[in-house]
């Protein structure tokens, strides 16, 4: 589901292709489900779309119950207002039993309080998720408190409850490499985080927004921009009403930077937390896709990240939290490994993970380089599904071969596709062709 905890801002928000965007998303974890599970998502999966996982994956689609909330077809966000209405609570009560998983997006109060009243309330983690857990593990702010204080290499920075603060620290730290990332505390992919920069060359990956300044701006000029762009309060206080709505994340930039991810899975101790799967982030500026495993990158800054991946999971670990974790973080042209954040949630390569399991084996980071991308334009899914299998280089039976993701063609004529081949050279010929045989449909 999706949180107003991942955008720092109401879901009524989002214009129209953002919201049929959030609901493709939800459909993402269809790629985990076994025969006799039960699925909850904003929209429900096109049939097309339905017969060609099946397929894939060789489930018995009688087994399955897929849900979604009363609403309109391209679907309904879920939220306390949908995913607690008695009606869906009851019928999730006549699915779910006491020997069924819960596996929610994100776990926060509202999936919590849903856990409770399917009789799930003493599932591991479910008491910590219950007392809000998952807000400050899913936050920028507090990211920055406990990996500090444990050591892990983070960006120079500071957190900050006012937009002179924020202002004063852009100023204080643009020095030190000419550019300065301001972050949302709850935001997800890179949306509403904005960059001041003195280099009008400097890409604004992982922001949405650049401003380009003089060595040395003005602080008017600053606020001015964080204003305009950015929802940090301006008042000096240092409690704000609510739910922190004004914490603001700011750290030295680092252009050129090479921009990872790794994905763990934090189970129920005494069982210690599991490396995944990580690689590189697309960042076009924002996330866009991954390279899986990351390519040509340098033995000791992957093992850097690995390492204090698995601390940083062990440290939730302690504290509470179950379930599958995702830490982002750069290399920078020194070679210096930096961790950007973690989120305590599913995330954009769960699904890809498990669609390569499944269908390449366990071992397929050994064998394989997969690229995946989140906006190939397809107007008919099933065309392109005909196609890839007319293809020898895109059927998904040998070396080489391409799956779609999700299919949003319907709503955003967009689809998400994996490729992959048994090196980075092979995959991006194998993504290359794939997308001139999507210009053909």
């Amino acid at each position: 589901m999706t949180s107003e905890y991942m955008f720092a801002c109401p879901l009524t928000d989002f214009d129209r292709r953002g919201t049929h965007k959030q609901h493709a998303v939800s459909t993402r974890t269809a790629w985990l489900l076994e025969n006799g599970d039960a699925m909850l998502s904003h929209r429900p999966l096109t049939p097309d779309f339905l017969a060609y996982l099946t397929d894939r994956l060789g489930l018995d689609g009688g087994t399955l119950t897929l849900l979604a909330p009363d609403g309109p077809p391209e679907g309904t966000f879920l939220d306390a207002r949908t995913v607690l209405t008695d009606p869906l609570v009851n019928r999730l009560s006549q699915i779910v039993g006491p020997d069924w998983t819960l596996t929610p997006y994100l776990y926060d109060r509202t999936i919590a309080t849903l856990a409770d009243r399917l009789g799930h309330a003493d599932a591991p983690g479910a008491a910590f998720f219950a007392q809000g857990g998952s807000d400050f593990f899913n936050s920028k702010s507090f990211f920055r408190a406990w990996a500090t204080g444990t050591g892990v290499p983070v960006a120079r920075g500071q957190v900050c409850r006012s937009r002179t603060a924020t202002a004063e620290a852009v100023l204080a730290l643009l020095n030190h490499t000419g550019s300065v990332i301001v972050k949302q505390d709850f935001s997800a992919s890179g949306y509403g985080n904005v960059l001041f920069t003195t280099d009008p060359d400097v890409a604004p990956i992982g922001a949405s927004a650049k401003h380009v300044t003089g060595r040395r701006p003005a602080r008017s000029d600053v606020e001015q921009a964080l204003a305009a762009h950015f929802p940090v309060v301006e008042q000096t206080r240092d409690f704000p009403v609510g739910l922190r709505p004004g914490e603001a994340v700011v750290e030295v930039y680092h252009p050129h930077s090479r921009t990872l991810y790794s994905e763990l899975y934090v189970p129920e101790p005494p069982a210690g937390p599991e490396l995944l799967d990580h690689g590189d982030m697309r960042m076009e500026p924002i996330w866009n896709g991954f390279a899986v495993p990351p390519v040509d990158l340098p033995a000791q800054a992957e093992r850097t990240m690995t390492e204090w991946s698995l601390t940083m999971a062990r440290t939730l670990q302690l504290l509470g939290y179950r379930g599958y974790l995702n830490c982002d973080s750069i290399v920078t042209p020194s070679g210096e490994v930096l961790f950007s954040e973690v989120n305590a949630r599913i995330g954009g390569c769960t699904h890809v993970h498990a669609a390569a399991r499944r269908l390449l084996g366990d071992d397929y980071q050994h064998r394989h380089t997969l690229l995946t991308r989140n906006d190939l334009p397809v107007a008919d899914f099933a065309k392109l599904a005909l196609a890839i299998d007319y293809e020898p280089r895109l059927r998904p039976d040998t070396d080489t071969g391409a799956v779609v993701l999700v299919d949003d063609s319907p709503c955003t004529g967009t689809v998400e596709y994996l490729v992959y081949g048994p090196d980075a050279h092979a995959a991006a010929d194998t993504e290359e062709l794939l997308r001139r045989t999507a210009e053909t449909l």
